[in-house]
């Protein structure tokens, strides 16, 4: 009985490392040499053709070709004749703007806690109604300040979003 599971694990052992052949060094470093070729070649279009460049073959890199200035877009557009690009790029800048809003409320409430906490722990009563009294009184009106800019930056997204759906853009624009 035990000679027949030696046999059984020997030849599962043989079959494993058969199947697990091992890559040269030269094959890994082939395959990311090619994946490094790819990943920094340059493709231009000029014209309806497709011209690929690598990194190592051309040294000039081409400029992006922008659209003349009185082309219109040539993907949809909403009502007002605004495309996809407009409506992504004032939503990133509203998202944006709304973070930096959260942020900044978020780190004027930790300055809040701290001062509070500091307020709670010294002894030193003529220092501690004094000096940090005011500071609290001063951290307190940045604070309620900081919460009215990310209202207001609230305010702007949902604008933003009514205004896009009364262009007649898609809801996916706003993502």
């Amino acid at each position: 009985m035990t000679g027949m599971r030696e046999i059984v694990y020997s030849l599962l052992l043989a079959a494993f490392a058969l199947d697990c052949s091992a890559q040269t060094l030269a094959d890994v470093a082939r395959r990311e040499r090619e994946r490094q070729q790819r990943l920094h070649s340059t493709v231009v279009v000029t014209n309806g053709t497709t011209i690929t460049t690598t990194a190592s073959t051309s040294s000039t890199v081409a400029a992006p070709v922008t659209p003349p200035a009185g082309e219109k877009p040539t993907g949809p557009v909403g009502n007002k004749g605004r495309d996809e690009k407009y409506w992504r790029t004032q939503f990133q800048k509203a998202r944006a703007d709304m973070k930096a809003a959260e942020d900044k409320a978020q780190l004027l409430d930790l300055k809040i806690k701290d001062l509070n906490t500091q307020l709670l722990r010294q002894s030193d009563v003529y220092n501690r109604e004094n000096r940090l009294g005011p500071e609290i009184t001063e951290a307190q009106k940045q604070l309620d300040a900081a919460l009215k800019e990310v209202d207001q930056a609230k305010k702007k997204i949902t604008d933003l979003e009514d205004e896009l759906r009364r262009s007649g853009g898609p809801p996916g624009w706003s993502r």
